[in-house]
């Protein structure tokens, strides 16, 4: 057993006979098997550490000698010197153990023997972890893009793909794949907030991996070894610390083009962690200057393309940041910290998508009453800072939803503020849940939808709403049609859950689900999506879609949406469907193209402000002409960049290679 380490660390900087001056970025010394990487000029190579190398100081010079004076060149103190190891800290222990004759049993001796043939099992190029996954199709280009990050790469990688193409399902195969292997013990996922529980749900769904979600001012850090976080939280000033001092064996960052900028505060602070691991995941590393893809390498792996001078010298030519020189060469360097797989190199085929639009024909008393209610809600949001509308403007945007939803909804909410009007016009809310009330026993959206749904019988399909009350009036009016149908809510336990599913996927022709019924699961036996309501924000719509179009659907998808004229969805849907033409975009993209629209507040946001500053039905067309405009340029230059990544990172090679 050798109870000695080589005195190799990263930062250092040696010297090659050959390939002159370069940084030490990673030192492996697991199994036996002694490996530096060191980057001379741009290049990654890697080097035995079990061989003696001259080791400089930070300016390129040899280390001071005893006495503090520097050795010269031809001086016989630089004679080759005995590498020199100190003690591991087990070495004591097993000396003493020789010393005095200790003996272990025969069984420990087969215990080890057994471990090296599980050790042999689990070979570097075999992922152990994919036999443990649970509805989770794989993918040739998925696999080998995990063997590269692990067997090359050594676990810190931008998995850069396309698109659509499930870098989510790769980062999770390489966690359980080092968790299995005792690789990693502690593992942080950074995610936008929105997404926390999505990811936590799909981790313990598909890989069994049970995370918790770090939210509060106490958080996990430290407490639980498997946390998932917001960005934002994690760098606060509050956690930071804690943070770091939990160590954490592997990171994910997931949307890591927020860390495109060295300057903000997420690089730096993700710089700080340097865990052994790091995966960063985005489909566009760089979109206005390379500089973006210089400060993504060097946080995967510092040094890869030189110190940024050199980098600046080498691939920026002229005043075009996005146009590299020399681009083979950068091409080249990339490949030691980046896996990016195209949907051209794949034979992936994705099922088509159909979209419709039902529009729904509201009585004369529907549309009266779904004006006043909006003027409501725009006269009190419009009122000063101070006044009562703000105080429940929160509240005024789940009624405008409502008002697209159903009117059992909507009708609940104003009863709710009349009760609590803290300045709100009373007799009018008791006056507008009256009307509701009376309206909700013959709704004309509710019998569109059990139109339509007796119509595609005997298919299946998923009917979605946001609101529980909009659910319940659903499911009666199915059941007194004879259509029984499965429920999927989010105050259902698990194995209620679980037991619905079953139910949908058996004998029920019909599942009627809020959006807990669009995060994390895959429902792909199943084609028809139905949005009952329409949400403002177009990645909660993906979402919902996503449970059935998704990598693996094999049959084409048919997506209905009913929606009434004059409404809000209404003008979200112009913009969605017939502007920016979301629904013939590939899965994932609509994030990318909002992202690229890079507004302050959220989509839905816009979407109400827009709503509520204009009542005029002229106005409000043109400002939501304004919005749709803003989305066609963000499509743009979303494709612009699509382009631009294409021809800067040609993909991974053959169709389906592994």
């Amino acid at each position: 057993m050798d109870v000695t380490t080589a005195r190799y660390q990263v930062g250092q900087r040696l010297r090659h006979p050959q390939f002159g001056e370069g940084l030490v970025v990673e030192v492996h010394t697991d199994r036996g098997r002694e490996v530096l990487e060191v980057v001379f000029e741009g290049q990654l190579r890697r080097l035995s550490a079990a061989r003696e190398w001259d080791i400089l100081d930070g300016n390129g010079a040899p280390p001071p000698a005893e006495g503090g004076h520097i050795l010269e060149r031809g001086s016989p103190d630089l004679a080759p010197r005995p590498a020199q190891r100190v003690w591991h800290a087990q070495g004591t222990k097993v000396l003493a153990q020789w010393r005095e004759g200790t003996v272990v049993p025969g069984s420990h001796f087969d215990l080890h023997l057994k471990a090296e043939e599980w050790a042999g099992w689990a070979a570097p190029e075999r992922l152990i972890s994919l036999d443990s996954l649970r509805g989770v199709e794989r993918f040739p280009h998925q696999i080998k893009a995990c063997l590269k990050a692990m067997r090359e790469l050594n676990g810190r990688a931008i998995l850069a793909d396309e698109v659509g193409l499930g870098k989510t399902i790769e980062a999770g195969i390489i966690l359980k794949e080092y968790l299995l292997r005792g690789a990693v013990r502690t593992a942080l996922v950074l995610v936008p907030a929105s997404l926390c529980e999505q990811w936590r749900a799909e981790l313990w769904e598909k890989f069994e991996l049970d995370f918790v979600v770090s939210r509060g001012p106490a958080g996990q850090w430290g407490r639980h070894p498997l946390v998932i976080s917001s960005l934002e939280t994690a760098r606060h000033e509050r956690h930071r610390r804690r943070v770091r001092g939990a160590n954490y064996d592997l990171v994910v960052v997931d949307e890591a083009h927020r860390l495109r900028n060295h300057l903000t505060l997420g690089w730096k602070f993700i710089n700080d962690l340097n865990p052994r691991y790091l995966l960063l995941l985005t489909a566009t590393p760089v979109q206005n200057d390379l500089r973006e893809l210089y400060n993504l390498s060097t946080l995967v792996r510092p040094g890869t393309v030189g110190t940024y001078s050199q980098f600046r010298r080498d691939f920026l030519s002229g005043n075009d940041k996005r146009a590299p020189r020399n681009a083979p060469r950068l091409r080249a360097l990339l490949q030691s910290v980046m896996i990016r797989t195209r949907r051209v190199d794949t034979d992936i085929v994705f099922a088509p998508r159909k979209v419709e639009t039902l529009w729904v024909s509201q009585s004369a008393e529907e549309r009266h009453l779904y004006r006043l209610v909006s003027d409501f809600v725009a006269e009190s949001v419009r009122a000063d800072e101070h006044g009562p509308g703000r105080r429940h403007y929160f509240t005024l945007v789940v009624l405008q939803k409502e008002m697209g939803s159903s009117w059992s909804a909507a009708r609940q909410t104003l009863e709710h503020l009349s009760r609590n009007p803290d300045g709100l016009d009373t007799r009018k809310l008791k006056l507008l849940a009256a009307r509701a009330q009376q309206l909700g026993e013959r709704q004309s959206k509710i019998q569109s939808l059990v139109k339509r749904v007796m119509s595609l019988q005997p298919a299946k399909c998923i009917v979605f709403t946001q609101f529980r009350s909009t659910q319940d009036t659903i499911v009666a009016a199915l059941r007194e049609q004879g259509i029984e149908p499965a429920v999927f809510h989010g105050e259902l336990g698990w194995r209620e859950k679980e037991d619905a599913l079953d139910r949908f996927r058996g004998a029920l022709p019909v599942l009627v689900s809020t959006e807990a019924g669009g995060e994390g699961r895959n429902l792909q036996f199943c084609q028809i999506v139905i949005n009952y309501d329409l949400p403002w924000n177009p990645m909660r719509v993906e979402q919902r879609i996503g449970r059935v179009h998704r990598l693996g659907q094999e049959h084409p998808v048919r997506v209905i949406n009913l929606v009434a004229r004059g409404t809000i969805e209404a003008y979200v849907l112009e913009i969605l469907d017939r502007k920016i033409r979301m629904f013939e975009l590939v899965v994932g993209e609509i994030e990318e193209i909002l992202g690229a629209w890079q507004q302050t507040g959220s989509f839905e946001d816009e979407i109400f402000k827009r709503w509520t500053e204009s009542t005029d039905p002229r106005a409000r067309k043109r400002r939501f002409a304004e919005l749709a405009q803003h989305l066609l340029y963000a499509r743009r230059q979303y494709q612009d960049d699509k382009e631009r990544q294409d021809l800067l990172f040609p993909g991974n090679g053959g169709k389906g290679s592994a």
